[in-house]
């Protein structure tokens, strides 16, 4: 982040730029992956489709409507689940990405704001010592 940069304050005893560091707004497609990996990492989901697997395995045993054979439905169950867990990823590499970007910028806004403080501190040492030589000639 640059000095000079739009909407940067200025310190009112100095005038270097005060840090005014603002998250970027994320893209329309961010958003969304964000708010589908908030809902697909959380417990309702998890219990939903465990949930649904159980009731789908004793519906099948029991009623056999679809499939006469039980390792057909866990050959099927774990395709599915294979195809949640792929698209999952996706979803946490995205918002990994994201939060990696933020993580990024706050970390430069950090080091800039270092920067100035360590040329402050250099600043009010040079003043103290040019007070400390003016006190002893004052001697």
């Amino acid at each position: 982040m640059d000095d000079t940069e739009a909407g940067a304050v200025q310190c009112p005893n100095c005038g270097h730029a005060l840090s005014m560091w603002r998250e970027p707004a994320p893209r329309m497609g961010e958003v969304a992956a964000m708010h589908v990996a908030d809902a697909v990492a959380s417990w309702p989901f998890a219990g939903t489709v465990l949930g649904l697997i159980a009731a789908w395995v004793v519906w099948n045993v029991a009623a056999r409507p679809f499939e006469p054979y039980p390792v057909i439905i866990f050959a099927v169950i774990s395709a599915v689940l294979a195809t949640v867990a792929a698209l999952q990823g996706a979803l946490v590499l995205l918002t990994q990405r994201r939060a990696a970007q933020r993580d990024r910028a706050r970390d430069g806004e950090t080091l800039r704001i270092a920067m100035h403080a360590e040329v402050d501190l250099h600043r009010l040492e040079e003043k103290i010592d040019a007070l400390i030589v003016r006190q002893e000639a004052a001697k």
